[in-house]
């Protein structure tokens, strides 16, 4: 297992978590064209805009707000653990909610994206480089195969990843269902015509 840079080593270490910092590039939502966001092919990549918050400087996250973050940390798991981060009490405190991904799978490698909810109702200053969530570790009872590919959405990222979404017609016809109307630009409508394909 990797995890660096580990800085005070001393105090991150615990019995059963090792802290993470809070890294220095973030993900802010764009305000859209359209009065909603359809996770969707075309719209992953124009939500976000990357900003960089150098160490020493900190980001305000307005009330009822969110960013995607990332750990200051490199983290590289074995085969044989898997693990999640949950968010510091004293962060929790502050009314901020750190979430990854639910589960960080065996073998992953990469800073970790951290979705980050100021759920209170003042602005928050999010000061990159302070610990924000510890990670928690859990043996997997795993032979690993040599020869086997790794596979994983997120692999090596070392730097907040949005999600890569694919359109919905792609991901809903792998279960037998197409989309038979076609929709204005620009334009929402409740009663879409979806149709289960039998077979």
């Amino acid at each position: 297992m990797v995890i660096t840079p580990l800085l005070d080593r001393k105090h991150a270490i615990d019995a059963d978590s090792v802290d993470l910092r809070l890294g220095t590039y973030f993900l802010l939502p764009r305000s859209l064209p359209e009065p909603y966001f359809s996770p969707d092919e075309r719209t992953a990549a124009s939500l976000y805009v990357k900003v960089h918050v150098p160490l020493g400087r900190y980001l305000v996250v307005p009330a009822h707000q969110t960013v995607l973050g990332s750990t200051l940390e490199f983290i590289k798991l074995p085969c044989d653990a898997s693990g999640e981060v949950l968010t510091k009490s004293s962060i929790a405190r502050t009314f901020i909610v750190v979430e990854t991904a639910p589960w960080i799978h065996p073998e992953y490698r990469g800073c970790l994206t951290l979705e980050i909810a100021n759920v209170s109702n003042t602005p928050v200053l999010l000061y990159p480089g302070r610990p924000i969530g510890q990670l928690v570790l859990l043996h997997v009872d795993r032979v690993h195969d040599l020869g086997a590919k790794i596979k994983s959405t997120y692999f090596g990222p070392v730097y907040p990843e949005a999600p890569p979404f694919q359109n919905p017609e792609k991901d809903l016809f792998k279960i037998g269902v197409r989309l038979t109307s076609v929709l204005r630009k620009g334009t929402v409508d409740a009663d879409r015509d979806w149709k289960f394909i039998e077979g």
